[in-house]
């Protein structure tokens, strides 16, 4: 039995070790190592089977969008779906990858597979035109962001251009079908950008001996699981027939896509993704496509363009390059997105001109597309100094149309970059002229993380318009800054400032901010730094010096600091009374320093007197001093005085001899030199 029981204990070991091998052959997916991920925002893709969760990727601290596919569910499909699914979304995945295009969804990091699941990343997105719509399939709950979400009207209009340039780049340059235009395959990145993913059943021609471009049918699967086909709701007739077919059949979906969007996110087709529904959904469509535009809001301008898309025929159909070109393009709000979108093509005179033009227009868009559309084209150009004060007329103005919360989380973050720059000084002038604005929408830990030091920094600035700025506001930010900051940074530079401004006008004006700030200030600050300060003021200005006596009277005054009696004695008053004969003072201005002097010595007296009278009597004798004629008449002098030898000198008692005896003292001390009469 112990044998057994030791065979039975040697292969459970060897189990488990195996088992631990497995574990550490097949790890989880790499991606989720590399990224460390949050919360699931979006879904997407062929029956909205992508999750997508917001992540960081651990090495650069880049915000991602990271897919996950889970196998698991599939687990109640039949076998030959489940073999087959799978190599439907790589080869999609595969694709986008691929692709490179301002209007494709930008993949950041390749499709990974484990044994549970798939993963991909990509730039960050906001959700996809799907979950716009409210349709929150594979989601846990549905996002604060898209709850009572509704798109507007320029974000339409803009996204639908968007997407015909994404098809314009596959019909002509890739030669590719992507055949499942619908809004599980649409992406609106964080950036509000419309952009093209899922090609998941996209197909490739090829060119024939006569160069022209022939594509497969493809040979899609009528099983009830949506996901192994096209969102039948948007798909042309031509390819659900099993017809030939070409670029207009993206053309048909194009159309189907605008009428949703128009239609509040509900499609016109609602086939169930059944291909006999379908059949016979489209032939009622076919024949009341007119009377459905005009009753789903289509604007009109729209109206003639999205019948043509939606011909039957597809030789009919509009081409990609003229949909881009429609009118309704042309509105100017379109235009100023593009414009945008194309700024990194346009030279720096070229910038200056639009971001001039900017303010005017930017009231006419709504909030959500300044901060998702516009801001973040804004933030892009603030690597670039001589650019900046023409932008932030146009970031002032969306930063007052959002909230706190908005502006934390989508403004700040790259708006604070500006505020260290120094250089051209306009950038300070104009964020010290938005300090109200600051004030109502940055947290205090910001305010003293950013626009503290901005104060402090722009203090030293060559343009005596910013220190004029910072002077008036630097009062209203004190309880911002801590007491080690006033007594290190801030008193410093202001004392130097009154010191050594080139411009009276900086040194009233400093003088005044010192006054504002004086009951912000420690008792032992004014003692140790302001007041020994001030006697140095070399100006004779009398601006300058009557702001000196103004401050002065303040501390003096003020019950926490006052002028003790050594200041007064060793260092103000006689700072005050050189002063107040300046020629540049007139009798009024003289008048005030003497009126002011005279209150120091007076309280000088009497703290003095007082003191005085509090010694007792035994130091008070010890600080007598008697007549010196007395001590010399009492011989008390001469006893004290020991000749060369140590020995005394005798006393002479005679008026003579006092005199005689003098000029010897004198000559011992050195008093003098002049040599006895012999």
């Amino acid at each position: 039995m112990d044998y057994l029981q030791k065979i039975r204990s040697s292969v459970a070991a060897q189990v488990h070790s195996v088992a631990a091998q497995v574990n550490l052959a097949l790890p989880g997916n790499p991606i989720l190592r590399e990224y460390t991920v949050g919360q699931q925002f979006a879904s997407a893709g062929p029956g909205l089977c992508w999750k997508i969760f917001s992540a960081t990727r651990n090495s650069t601290r880049q915000d991602v969008a990271v897919w996950i596919f889970e196998k698991k569910q599939m687990e109640n499909w039949l076998k030959v779906k489940r073999e087959e699914f799978p190599e439907v979304l790589k080869r999609g995945v595969s694709q986008l990858t691929r692709l490179m295009h301002p209007r494709i969804l930008r993949v950041e990091r390749a499709l990974e597979e484990s044994r549970d699941c798939f993963a991909f990343c990509t730039e960050p997105v906001f959700a996809s035109l799907a979950n716009c719509f409210n349709d929150f399939g594979n989601m846990p709950s549905t996002p604060k962001c898209l709850k009572d979400f509704s798109l507007e009207s320029i974000e339409i209009r803009h996204g639908l251009f968007q997407l015909s340039e994404a098809l314009a780049f596959l019909h002509n340059d890739t030669k590719m079908v992507h055949s499942n235009i619908s809004p599980s395959s649409i992406i609106i990145n964080k950036k509000g950008d419309w952009k093209l993913a899922s090609f998941d059943f996209c197909i490739v021609g090829v060119v024939s001996t006569q160069d022209k471009v022939i594509f497969e049918i493809p040979n899609w699967s009528r099983n009830s699981i949506s996901a192994l086909c096209p969102d039948l709701d948007y798909v042309s007739p031509e390819l659900v027939q099993g017809d030939t077919f070409d670029y207009s059949s993206d053309i048909f979906s194009l159309g189907m896509l605008a009428i949703t969007c128009f239609n509040k996110g509900k499609s016109i087709m609602e086939s169930q993704n059944s291909f006999a529904c379908y059949r016979k959904m489209f032939e009622n469509l076919r024949h009341s496509i007119p009377s459905i535009l005009q009753n789903k809001n289509v604007p009109e301008e729209l109206q003639e363009a999205l019948s043509k898309c939606l011909n039957p025929a597809p030789e009919q159909r509009l081409p990609v390059i003229q949909f881009t070109k429609l009118k309704y393009f042309e509105h100017p709000l379109v235009k100023t997105l593009n414009f945008l979108d194309s700024r990194n093509a346009l030279d720096v005179s070229q910038k200056i001109q639009f971001f001039k033009s900017l303010p005017n227009i930017i009231p006419q868009f709504p909030l959500r597309v300044q901060l998702q559309k516009i801001y973040p084209h804004l933030a892009g150009e603030f690597g670039t100094p001589i650019l900046i004060p023409f932008i932030l007329e146009s970031v002032f103005i969306i930063v007052e149309n959002c909230n706190s919360e908005e502006f934390v989380e989508e403004i700040m973050p790259s708006l604070v970059s500006v505020f260290p720059i120094q250089t051209p000084y306009q950038i300070g002038l104009l964020l010290l002229n938005k300090v109200d604005l600051f004030l109502k929408k940055m947290p205090t830990t910001s305010l003293k993380q950013h626009l503290i030091p901005l104060i402090f920094n722009s203090l030293s600035n060559e343009s005596t318009k910013i220190q004029e700025l910072c002077l008036m506001e630097l009062p209203r930010l004190v309880k911002y800054i801590d007491r080690e900051q006033m007594h290190t940074q801030f008193l410093p530079k202001l004392l130097r400032m009154v010191l050594e401004a080139k411009e009276n006008k900086i040194r009233i004006e400093t003088i005044a901010c010192l006054s504002k700030l004086l009951n912000n200030l420690e008792p032992w600050m004014v003692a140790d730094q302001l007041l020994p300060s001030l006697p140095k003021v070399n100006s004779k200005d009398p601006g300058v010096l009557m702001a000196v006596l103004d401050l002065y009277k303040l501390i003096f005054e003020n019950d926490r600091f006052g002028i003790s009696k050594e200041q007064c004695a060793k260092s103000v008053i006689p700072f005050l009374v050189s002063t107040s004969i300046e020629a540049s003072l007139n009798l009024s201005n003289f008048n005030q320093f003497i009126d002011f002097i005279h209150c120091l010595l007076d309280k000088m007296t009497a703290e003095h007197k007082h003191y005085l009278g509090k010694l007792s009597a035994s130091q008070e004798e010890q600080r007598e001093v008697n007549n010196f004629i007395d001590y010399l008449n009492n011989g008390k002098v001469l006893e004290e005085i020991v000749s060369n030898e140590g020995s005394p000198i005798k006393q002479q008692q005679t008026a003579a001899g006092v005199s005689m005896d003098l000029g010897d003292l004198d000559f011992l001390v050195g008093g003098g030199t002049t040599k006895k009469n012999e």
